[in-house]
């Protein structure tokens, strides 16, 4: 990629300044164009519309529908700034060229800590006797890069892990079991999936009536993945018994949301990720691949196959 003519141009739509831009690009050529924050639809297409490179919103205020990357008319890369990418239409970047990438793993320490803090909080903000984390059976759906740190952490308090993979993998100290397995023996199920056609509602009223009685339920990774109202209903039947949810949909999760006010659900806005570490490693994989294509080299991490 070259820029002859002009300085090139960088639409930013997460919360970074003009500054954190530069230092990232390593350059101050470029023209920079930030997002208000505001999320509003007019501000988005004009923001893009000339943009040769786009750094998407982690926080999903903007989100890079089919429209909105119809109307980008010279745009050559794509970042997000996290790993989960489905607030972009990859299919029409594709269709246009555009390469996608997001930055994997960066966020899975950090994670990973909050959902063993979730457990630790639901096991114990209970009355009666507690149970311990190390005398359980822990289930992972999913086994990517924070499902692996949950595992290594949940292990070392000494629980048994399983979980539920498209083909078994080599993960220490765990064994892969069907979803079935899972449902029936668990202890704790906390859900690694991406969200997509396949995994949209996957988890509904039949998955939490097929849950072991006192099966509690983590989601750290997009709300989407949870059938709500039918959630709503089985906690209020104890199916799952208890939940821990960092990821809602839609988000904000609406202050009108029967899961406020119910006493078996751990709520926190969607920080799970936020750390001083995974924000670093964020900004670093955001950076290099924004020098990359700008030194027209292609970019790592690509997700939608375009190179």
């Amino acid at each position: 990629m070259t820029y002859a003519n002009s300085d090139p141009v960088v639409a930013c739509l997460s919360a970074y300044d003009e500054a954190l831009v530069r230092e990232l690009a390593g350059t101050d050529q470029l023209r920079i164009r930030i997002a208000s924050g505001s999320g509003d639809r007019d501000e988005l297409h004009e923001l893009v519309r000339d943009a040769d490179l786009v750094i998407a919103d982690a926080a999903r205020r903007y989100l890079l529908d089919r429209d909105a990357i119809a109307a980008m008319k010279q745009c050559r890369f794509i970042q997000q700034p996290a790993v989960g990418y489905d607030s972009i239409d990859v299919a029409q970047a594709a269709a246009q060229g555009i390469p996608v990438a997001n930055t994997p793993g960066a966020n899975a320490p950090a994670v990973a800590d909050w959902v063993l803090m979730a457990i630790l909080n639901v096991l114990r903000n209970r009355t009666g006797l507690a149970n311990e984390l190390g005398a359980l059976r822990v289930g992972l759906v999913g086994m990517g890069a924070v499902a692996r740190e949950v595992s290594k952490r949940a292990r070392g308090f000494g629980a048994e892990v399983m979980y539920v993979a498209r083909r078994p993998l080599d993960v220490p100290n765990a064994r892969a079991v069907p979803l079935d397995t899972v449902l029936a023996e668990a202890d704790v199920i906390s859900l690694h999936l991406p969200l997509t056609a396949d995994t949209r509602g996957m988890f509904g009223a039949a998955e939490f009536k097929r849950m072991k009685p006192g099966a509690i339920l983590v989601n750290s990774a997009r709300g989407g993945l949870l059938d709500t109202d039918a959630l709503i209903a089985g906690l209020r039947e104890g199916r799952p018994a208890a939940a821990a949810l960092d990821v809602f949909d839609p988000e904000p999760l609406d202050p009108a949301s029967p899961l406020h006010d119910l006493s078996n659900v751990y709520l926190t806005p969607h920080i799970a990720a936020n750390s001083h570490q995974s924000r670093a490693r964020v900004r670093a994989m955001v950076g290099e691949n924004l020098r990359l294509v700008l030194a027209g080299e292609a970019p790592l991490n690509v997700v939608n196959s375009v190179s």
